[in-house]
């Protein structure tokens, strides 16, 4: 008897699990699609592209840039990324980590940017840090950044 119990509590533990498996990992082709979208972004930026910028970022994107508030949405992006002084010399960035489930992803990421001097006689400056991308997968493939954070290596100004 109590075997019989046990055995229909375990089913119906089973049964109330929903059955489902969770969604699968990400596939190889979405990590490539993940290092397509930062690798283009790379580029937007050497290039000094607010719109090819734009267009790596979902609609209600947010970035979140160290010692400054947050950039919110469509519009408030595609002001920034217009207003961006002189594109910098060099940019690199790496991937340390990538992972995610069904259209919801993440990266982590470190990088280095030399931007140049704000004046013609001052040096450029290289800046190093880390951040975080949580990216969705979009209809056609590709995915989108949604929320952007990053730390830069360096105190924070005074």
């Amino acid at each position: 008897m109590r075997s019989t119990f046990l055995t229909i509590g375990m089913l119906l533990v089973t049964a109330c699990a929903g059955g489902s498996a969770p969604p699968a990992g990400l596939t190889t082709e979405d990590v490539a699609a993940i290092k397509n979208t930062e690798r283009r972004w790379v580029q937007a930026v050497l290039a000094g592209d607010g719109s090819a910028g734009l267009a790596l970022h979902t609609a209600d994107a947010v970035r979140m840039p160290p010692n400054e508030r947050d950039i919110r949405g469509r519009a408030a992006l595609e002001a920034a990324l217009r207003g961006a002084a002189k594109p910098p010399t060099a940019f690199t960035l790496t991937s340390t980590e990538i992972d995610g489930r069904g259209d919801l992803a993440y990266a982590v990421e470190t990088f280095s940017i030399t931007l140049p001097g704000a004046k013609e006689t001052t040096k450029p400056v290289t800046q190093t840090g880390r951040g975080l991308v949580i990216m969705r997968k979009q209809p056609d493939g590709s995915w989108l950044a949604s929320r952007v954070i990053w730390n830069s290596d360096q105190p924070a100004p005074k």
